[in-house]
Order: structure tokens, then sequence, then C-alpha cells
């Protein structure tokens, strides 16, 4: 057995070889492991190295007992003289005895008490059982801390599901009027209502319902016309106000995904004081050494030689890699929410602040007056001015449940950005009146309003 500096392994303890084995690194690998693996595995496992244990000392103590017999008492006798004695069975009874610590039965180690001679010898197989049974006290010990600590993470999990995909939306068709258009903004915006569809004669309504006051306001989608003379007046008031408004100004596209309460059937399956962070990775081909990003605030741009908050703009080389990796802190509508129960829309908009843009498309959109440009309102360009590598989510809150505060994360990639779709809606009335939310349609996409879907 040697050691070695904590350099040489990167293990807190150092190196600890035994037959040029680290055993240190064994340890800390399998625990990794029972961390990654699924429950079946983990048991799997435990009982792979139980019974390799076991087998190992009854080995040991069947060699003895070819030997010495009589330093092993088996029902009075020496083991392997009784009738129809299997001597490795004995031996292997023996050993898992020993190592469950559940106490000697008919075989144990020959002592002085036996009705035969027992030689001073065969103390080494009384040591041999303590060692035994004192690697059996470690090992029931070992298994119970790994398996609560997988359970306590088990819990500290949330239910939370995050869609495959990301959208983009864009368009004046699409995003013009959206507070009254998107029959779930009002999920995304951080209050406990949520949107439903209900088909009504030939027209499709859309609700958005108040769960706590029970408040339906109806839009419908098709007309533009209320079910009742209050929202008729609203949505009339709306459109008038965009008819003032400059029609040749587009709004800028909207990167949109969401997420599922899985236990949103649940009771007190809520999580309240949820939060929402997301920071992306964003390109770096080398070739400009300032690596030039922008802050997620302020939306100034910063130089990599610059002083520059932490929390808008983190820069490292890999290990693999000489290139510069780029964190930026992305800023997301309604980051916080005080009860998610359902679905949560997490929406971000690509105008001059945004950080997932190009420096020449930021100045574009500056150019003209924080619209998009109308030569660009097309998928091609506004998937080519996208410049992150991946999204990195990250999702906290406390359980209403267990009072345990639970995380999920999600990491998205440039593919998975779908440009001129929108989600299918999950929320539905049943029969009954009472509100469900479909799971299976977390991850349903529609082409946006105005066509200009990028083809799949």
């Amino acid at each position: 057995m040697g050691g070695s500096d904590d350099s040489s392994s990167g293990l807190p303890g150092g190196s600890a070889y035994i037959c040029c084995i680290d055993v240190n690194a064994v340890v800390s690998s399998y625990l990794s492991f029972t961390f990654r693996s699924s429950y079946f595995l983990l048991f799997g496992s435990f009982a792979l190295y139980y019974f390799s244990l076991v087998l190992i000392f009854a080995t040991i103590y069947a060699g003895i007992s070819a030997v010495y017999p009589e330093c092993i008492n088996s029902g009075g006798v020496m083991i392997g003289t009784g009738e129809g004695t299997q001597i490795f069975g004995d031996c292997f009874q023996l050993s898992w005895t020993t190592f469950a610590t559940v106490g000697y039965g008919v075989i144990y180690p020959a002592t002085g008490a036996s009705n035969f001679y027992v030689p001073s010898g065969c103390v080494v197989v009384g040591v041999l059982g303590s060692f035994e049974a004192y690697l059996g006290v470690l090992f029931a010990g070992f298994c119970c801390a790994i398996l609560f600590r997988k359970v306590l993470r088990s819990q500290n999990l949330a239910q939370v599901f995050f869609s495959d995909p990301i959208v983009v939306r864009f368009g004046k068709a699409e995003l013009s009027n959206r507070e009254w258009r998107d029959s779930e903004s009002s999920t995304s915006n951080g209050d406990m209502s949520s949107s439903v569809w209900r088909r009504d004669g030939n027209h499709t309504v859309m609700m958005t319902v108040d769960e706590n006051k029970e408040d339906c306001r109806h839009h419908d989608e098709e007309l533009g016309v209320g079910r009742n003379s209050s929202a008729s007046i609203a949505v009339t008031r709306v459109k008038d106000d965009d008819d003032n408004d400059n029609n040749d100004k587009i709004p800028c596209p909207l990167l949109e995904f969401r997420l599922v309460n899985r236990l949103h059937d649940v009771p007190s399956g809520e999580i309240v004081e949820a939060n929402l962070d997301c920071m992306a990775i964003l390109k770096n081909d080398g070739s400009d050494r300032k690596a030039v990003a922008v802050s997620a605030t302020g939306g100034q741009e910063h130089s990599a030689n610059e002083r520059t908050n932490f929390a808008d703009l983190v820069t490292f080389h890999s290990a693999e890699s000489k290139q510069r990796n780029i964190f930026v802190k992305i800023h997301v509508e309604a980051d916080k929410h005080p009860y998610f129960s359902r679905v949560w829309y997490a929406r971000h908009h690509l105008d001059e602040n945004s950080p997932l843009l190009t420096s020449d498309a930021r100045d574009r959109v500056k150019m003209a007056g924080g619209c998009w440009p109308a030569d660009m309102n097309n998928y091609r360009d506004i998937k080519n001015c996208l410049q992150f590598r991946h999204i990195l989510c990250f999702f906290n809150g406390t359980s209403n449940s267990t009072a345990a505060t639970v995380y999920a994360q999600k990491v998205y990639d440039l593919l998975d950005v779908n440009v001129g779709y929108r989600f299918v809606p999950m929320n539905y009335h049943a029969d009954n009146g009472s509100l469900k939310t479909d799971t299976h349609l977390l991850n349903c996409v529609c082409q946006q309003r105005g066509g200009g879907s990028e083809p799949f």
C-alpha cells in the first residue's frame, strides 16, 4: 500500500493503492455511479458486492478446512466428517451468517468447548470471522448511506418537465396584440390563471381561467368577439389601439419554451416560490480576441479585457480547447412564479438587448427603432442571427407537499430551435367542467399565424 499527494489523483484524500488499484478512485467512481443509476441497478450492484464478498470468504474458509478441518465446527463435529456433508456449502453458510452479523448457526469456528481436539492455530479462523463481520457492518452502513442520499436526492428533484423544442415566433400576424391573441400569456406572467381551449359552435374559443376566483374571460379566436359584452368591449378597445399604431413596425421575435408540473393533478403538488434562471453559452470562433458579448440587462457591449459584471458575463477556456467560452445571463419574462401548479411559459425577446443575437442583428434592430427589420422577417435570417451554442435553464422552488427545496435543469442546443412555430395549448376543460392538463402535448407545436415557418 502506498500513498501519494493530492495532485496525482485529483481526489481530496489523495491516492491509496492496493495491488496496483487506486482504492479512492474506485470508491469515488462507484459513488458517482450510484447517484446516476436507477434504483434497480443500485440494488443489483449491492447484491453483486454482497455475494462476491461472501464467496471470497467462503473460499478462504474452504481452503483452511481442507488442511485443518478441526478448525471449523459443523453440528458438533469437524467439518467434512458428517454424513453427506458438503464442505463448500458449510463454508458458505459460515460466511454469510458472519458477514450479515445474524449470528452463528450450526456452523461456527471451533473452540476449546468443542467435542474434539482443536489446535491453537485455529484462532486464525476466529480472527478471519471477526474481520468479515467488521466488513459486513461497514458494508451495511455504506449501503444505507448511499440509499438514504439517493432517496433524498430523488425528493429534491422537481417533478417538472421542460419542453424539448424551443420555438421562435415572429411577424405581425403572430405577435401583434399578443396580450389579446396569446391564449396562455397569463400563465407565463406568474399569476395563478391558466388558459384552456373549448369548441363553441363553429368557432374555437380561448378561455383564461383564474383557478382561485373561477372567473372566465372568453375570447373568440376567429371572430374576435367575446361571449359577453364586457369581453367584447375589451377586445374592441385593444384592436382600436392597434389600429393607431404604425403598421410598418414589426415586433421583435419571441423565443419561447415551457415547463409543466407533472403533479398538477396531485393534491399539494404545487411548487411555491419557483425561480427560473437561464444562461447562454455564446458562439466564439476565436478570430476575435476581444470576444465581444452583450450584457443581459444593460444591452451594452463589453470586451473581454474590460471590467464586466460576473452575473452578466463569464468567460473561461475549456480544458480540451483554447477556444473561449462565454456565459451570459438571459432575461426572461416572469422568471419567478409564486404558485406553479400547471404550465409555465418562459419567453425572451430577441431585441437590441438580447445577447442571443449577433452584433449585426442588434445594430439593425437598434437602427429600426427597436423593431425588427422587414428584410429579416423570415425564418432563414432569424435563424442566422442566433449566436448561442447552448441555453442552460435552472429551475428551483419549494415543494408544497414536502416543504423541501426542489430543482431541475435543462440544456438546449441551437438545433432545438424551431422558427415560425407556436406551442399547442395543454389546458382544457373536461366534461365535468374541471380544468385538466394534457402533459402529452408538452412538445407539440403548430405553425404560427401568418405562416413563414421553417420546414422540419
